[in-house]
């Protein structure tokens, strides 16, 4: 897998009228094509943040960000971005939830529906394809949002705190859901957590950030012996405790000192 993402130097502060505040500092690191990265830290140290350097909504003080060695403004590549909630309109059925992106971007087409309903089809949704959002379980509802992000091709997936929302064994089974079906598409994902676990059982990699100014203090490659895996099974894999526990010690450093 070759870089397509690369953090380098990267600093940002937020300004009000109590002064400026460091939120991230000197961060540096490449995201592999293909590959499921995730990034923790301590609350407040700046990881949403990151996520919006990286979609582009704001520009870092200082450092580069860059796709295939080309600034993100003229990489010619697309981001998705699929936030803690699923932003599903009340008054629209799942189908045109679904639609609401392309629409947007007046990419709609017949082929659309073909490749819409394929979808629906392959992941579970195609009887609620009329089904307005409150008629959804809070899984399929993320599993919408999904497939609405996919729909406009992006090519790095950026995902904050999607689970956050679900409860506990919800939010197991959509992690799974979710991860199959990025890993079925191809796509290059980041993934903000809270969530020790959630991390190193969806992750290639984890990037742990230090408390604010958040900078990168140590990146974790996760290899774990599980057969046909998910994240589920990731759980039961023997090395999954010891990945933990390094992260903890990581995090919990970060909180003492």
């Amino acid at each position: 897998m070759g870089e397509l993402l690369q953090i380098k130097d990267v600093s940002y502060s937020y300004h009000n009228l109590d002064g400026e505040t460091l939120a991230l500092k000197d961060v540096s690191f490449h995201v592999n094509d293909g590959e499921f990265l995730a990034i923790v830290g301590p609350s407040g140290c700046g990881k949403s943040t990151l996520l919006s350097l990286i979609a582009g909504l704001i520009r870092p003080d200082n450092g580069d960000i860059n796709i295939e060695n080309k600034n993100i403004k003229f990489s010619g590549k697309n981001i998705g971005y699929m936030l803690q909630k699923d932003h599903l309109l009340e008054w629209r059925s799942t189908l045109k939830n679904l639609t609401l992106g392309l629409e947007i971007q007046h990419k709609l087409t017949d082929s659309s529906y073909v490749l819409i309903n394929d979808m629906l089809s392959t992941y579970g949704l195609i009887t609620f394809k009329n089904a307005k959002p409150s008629e959804l379980s809070g899984g399929m509802r993320q599993r919408a949002a999904l497939i609405r992000t996919l729909l406009l091709e992006p090519d790095i997936l950026l995902l904050d705190e999607p689970f956050s929302a679900l409860d506990y064994q919800t939010r197991l089974e959509v992690a799974d859901d979710i991860w199959s079906i990025i890993r079925k598409e191809k796509k290059t994902a980041i993934l903000i957590t809270h969530d020790i676990s959630e991390a190193v059982s969806m992750a290639d990699r984890i990037i742990v950030l230090t408390k604010r100014p958040g900078t990168v203090k140590s990146i974790i490659e996760v290899n774990l012996t599980v057969e046909d895996k998910t994240p589920f099974r990731s759980r039961s894999a023997p090395e999954f405790k010891d990945y933990f526990n390094l992260i903890w010690k990581e995090l919990n450093h970060n909180e003492i000192n």
